[in-house]
């Protein structure tokens, strides 16, 4: 009969360990490459029963970075907020050390003082200022919607975080200012909303209750007021689940027989954005608009159809 694989030590299995930390607790070095240890990166272990979170492995990198002196930063710091943006490697932190990680799935970049932090995040503010470094235009208005909708800031705050960021992007981040706005409650309705605003569209109102004098109606996505017309995301809830289908029809009915024009956007339209904008236009036509019709210019075109700047 095989011997009983013995446990790893508790302070072991509260999160990433290194080789040095292993021999202390009198670990020998076969263990580490046994069932009970997963490798996360080189000299980096986790126990296997714990959860290789993003939390986790954030965390697990940061051990290797001089102590006291370094931050997650950017992109990573958003994504422990709780705003899913960008993409999830490298993990990014900041220094005011003079270190080089020469790790592909970590960058670091220094700084001669490090953004207001807690437990060696970034705060949310400081971490979208920093986030423009890796984020497009639409992604850093997404982000900056997100931490207005999480409770993280006010819009004037994060309107005065991205107006005042200097050096590198900082064009990028004083136009994301411009965009963002309080009341989005997705990124789709932020993409949304931005695709009709970057062709020179009217820009909607976020969020609306529809009501008159019996009460209330319905709430909008995005409407635009004077010609009422509203733009609406339709999630995948809205079709794979038959109580949201059915009192999404009773909701629709009720906007169209208050006189408001809706125009249902779905993901799939959204691989489709010149499409969208133009029903959208049509809708505003239809309803007495008689303004610009939408430019697809370099800025919407960046946005929205990056692909074309190839070609």
């Amino acid at each position: 009969m095989p011997a009983r694989r013995k446990p790893l030590p508790p302070e072991l299995t509260m999160g990433a360990f290194g080789p040095s930390l292993a021999a202390a607790t009198g670990v020998e070095s076969g263990v580490l490459r046994g069932p009970g240890v997963r490798r996360i990166g080189q000299g980096l272990f986790l126990a296997a029963s714990c959860d290789p979170t993003y939390q986790a492995l954030a965390a697990a990198y940061l051990r290797v970075l001089p102590a006291e002196v370094t931050a997650v930063d950017g992109v990573s710091a958003l994504r422990l907020w709780g705003v899913e943006v960008g993409t999830e490697r490298p993990y990014r932190y900041v220094t005011t050390a003079k270190h080089h990680s020469t790790r592909p799935e970590v960058r670091v970049r220094r700084t001669s003082q490090l953004p207001p932090c807690q437990h060696s995040v970034l705060l949310p503010l400081p971490a979208l200022v920093a986030a423009r470094r890796d984020l497009d235009l639409l992604g850093l208005v997404v982000a900056g919607d997100w931490l207005i909708r999480a409770g993280w800031a006010t819009l004037s705050e994060v309107q005065a975080a991205l107006a005042a960021a200097e050096g590198r992007d900082c064009r990028r981040a004083r136009r994301a200012a411009e965009l963002v706005r309080e009341g989005s409650e997705s990124p789709r309705e932020t993409r949304l909303r931005l695709l009709m605003v970057l062709a020179g569209l009217p820009e909607p109102e976020c969020n609306v209750e529809l009501g008159d004098e019996r009460g209330f109606i319905a709430r909008v996505d995005l409407y635009l007021r004077a010609w009422r017309v509203a733009g609406e995301y339709e999630g995948d809830q809205h079709r794979t689940d038959p109580d949201t289908y059915g009192k999404d029809l009773r909701r629709y009915e009720r906007i169209v027989a208050f006189g408001v024009l809706p125009v249902r956007v779905a993901k799939a339209h959204l691989k489709r954005p010149r499409d969208v904008v133009m029903r959208i236009y049509d809708a505003l036509v239809s309803r007495g608009y008689n303004g610009p019709s939408p430019v697809f210019g370099p800025e919407w075109c960046d946005a929205f159809e990056p692909w074309r700047r190839s070609t």
